[in-house]
């Protein structure tokens, strides 16, 4: 396999699932204003979605709601907006269409033409809801159109390990922000229970509420969260599984094609620090963790980049 489309097929993989995750961030984020705990909070709200978005703003002025549903949702020329993440999934799926089966270039371009053609007027008025659920529904229908219409050769496992690391830098992204998110509410004085709920919503972001529910049987708190999002080893978005899941798709690799062993090293020893993580270890510190964290998946992502798209 080339090096180019090996590189294309990562990032396609890449690309949707983090359009996936600022869909969900922003259907959150933006209805937490119609909960009672955050329902004066509307500039503080979309000062976090910028945030989240990586998209610099003062903070000290009040922010426009249109501007800023247009700015992360549909903007063309904003290269972080869920628009053109689905538009560089989509680009990078053409240069390998060859590869992959006809149902899933299908979906995947059904899925560029959807947002694409959202009207901008009712999305910044009326259709927020509309547009975010049917993202998530498309990325749902990518990933089993992945899973059952192609062969689980090299092809899928590029595609899957784009889709396995983005989900961990996505979950270590939206716990920093509801880390900012917490300190900002802290400094402008603002009661425990509105605190407290930042953690409801980080839940809610990575569809964990519910198995956090029936997992701890209270409500969320900071350690529940953390413990659930990071170390849990059996649901499906905490970084402990989507970490495991990394390191089977870096050996299968690195055997396929005879790579170096430093690649499957990392990947196995990032896999076992996050499987036997504590939270004791830690709470001290838990924005210089997320970082600290951050780096490492970086680092790793580059290490991949190294051994196979060079």
């Amino acid at each position: 396999m080339l090096a180019r489309v090996a590189d294309s097929l990562y990032w396609t993989g890449r690309y949707i699932e983090r359009s996936e995750h600022l869909a969900r961030y922003l259907k959150v984020q933006y209805f937490t204003i119609l909960d009672a705990p955050m329902s004066q909070n509307k500039d503080f709200v979309f000062k976090s979605i910028l945030n989240m978005y990586g998209i610099e703003f003062d903070p000290n002025l009040e922010v426009d709601e249109q501007d800023v549903l247009f700015e992360v949702g549909l903007s063309p020329t904003n290269n972080v907006s869920i628009l053109s993440t689905i538009a560089a999934a989509r680009e990078n799926a053409r240069t390998f269409r060859y590869l992959i089966s006809t149902e899933l270039w299908e979906v995947i371009n059904q899925y560029y033409l959807f947002a694409k053609e959202y009207d901008p007027a009712f999305f910044k008025t009326r259709g927020l809801y509309d547009f975010t659920v049917n993202s998530t529904k498309h990325c749902a229908i990518v990933r089993s159109y992945l899973d059952h219409t192609v062969v689980h050769d090299a092809i899928w496992m590029f595609i899957k390990l784009g889709i396995r690391l983005e989900r961990v830098i996505q979950i270590i992204r939206i716990l920093k922000s509801k880390l900012n998110d917490i300190e900002a509410l802290t400094e402008n004085g603002f009661n425990q229970p509105l605190k407290q709920y930042q953690w409801t919503t980080t839940l809610k972001v990575l569809e964990g509420f519910d198995m956090h529910r029936r997992v701890y049987r209270k409500i969320p708190k900071q350690r529940s969260t953390f413990e659930f999002l990071v170390a849990n080893p059996i649901f499906p978005r905490s970084i402990a599984y989507n970490f495991r899941k990394v390191d089977e798709l870096v050996t299968k690799l690195c055997a396929k094609y005879d790579s170096e062993a430093l690649l499957k090293f990392k990947a196995g020893k990032l896999a076992q620090h996050f499987k036997f993580l504590e939270y004791e270890e830690i709470k001290d510190d838990l924005p210089a963790f997320l970082d600290e964290s951050l780096h490492k998946v970086y680092a790793l992502h580059e290490r991949i980049g190294q051994t196979f798209f060079t």
